[in-house]
């Protein structure tokens, strides 16, 4: 009985670790602006972004792992780039390498 118990016990343990790390925003949502410059980023449902910035509208997808960010960008003929960059997140602030940018 104890050990049904204990086993019990340590499913539940790891179902919620694992709910946690699920949870942590793996995902953005919103429109956000550089605190110092100009443009927007705007991340949008299924892993989509778009960027506005020098008057170019730039789209493509985005995906967070641990403390990076990787945007893949489609580009003219079909030819798209991925660029990697540090992230983290603070309160409404987002960090791209090293860089701020604040929710609207």
């Amino acid at each position: 009985m104890k050990t049904a118990i204990r086993v019990i016990a340590l499913v539940m343990i790891a179902a919620c670790v694992l709910t946690l790390f699920t949870a942590c925003g793996s995902t953005l949502k919103g429109t956000y602006a550089p605190a110092e410059g100009s443009g927007t980023i705007t991340f949008e449902k299924d892993n989509k972004v778009k960027g506005e910035i020098f008057g170019l509208t730039l789209s493509g997808t985005y995906s967070i792992e641990k403390d990076e960010i990787k945007f893949e960008t489609e580009g003219l003929l079909g030819i798209g780039a991925t660029k990697t960059f540090s992230f983290s997140k603070e309160g409404k602030s987002i960090f791209i390498d090293g860089k701020e940018f604040v929710k609207q």
